[in-house]
């Protein structure tokens, strides 16, 4: 009698729960656009002293021999710092304070890609 019970209580058990499965309760991410649209232009620098150093990683343009070539135009407070043909400069002897670096990527000669990025930096 007790083996017919178990038998029977694991039948029940085992075979109410096949016509109703329970929904999944998963959350479905949806994508950002962030993560579509690929960034142009990333800067990185380090404020070191009253210097600073810049590096410009910029999609589809080559400070080397190449289709695209281009170079970097600096301004420093409106004004033009410099120009560089590396992807990686030194903005040096900056006056304490704070100042706004501005940056232009240019072809050879000097017409716009289109491609520009300004930030601030704190000189102590």
């Amino acid at each position: 009698m007790k083996k017919m019970m178990v038998c029977l209580f694991l039948f029940v058990l085992l075979t109410g729960c096949r016509h109703k499965l329970p929904e999944p309760e998963s959350l479905i991410a949806e994508a950002s656009d962030h993560s579509k649209s690929p960034q142009i232009m990333d800067i990185r620098y380090v404020v070191e002293g009253r210097n600073v150093k810049v590096e410009c990683i910029i999609a589809g343009v080559s400070f080397v021999n190449g289709k695209e070539q281009g170079k970097v135009l600096l301004y420093v407070d409106g004004q033009q710092y410099g120009e560089y043909d590396t992807a990686a400069f030194v903005v040096k002897n900056l006056a304490p304070g704070t100042h706004r670096l501005k940056i232009d990527v240019v072809k050879q000669n000097n017409k716009s890609f289109g491609i520009n990025h300004q930030f601030m930096v704190t000189i102590k």
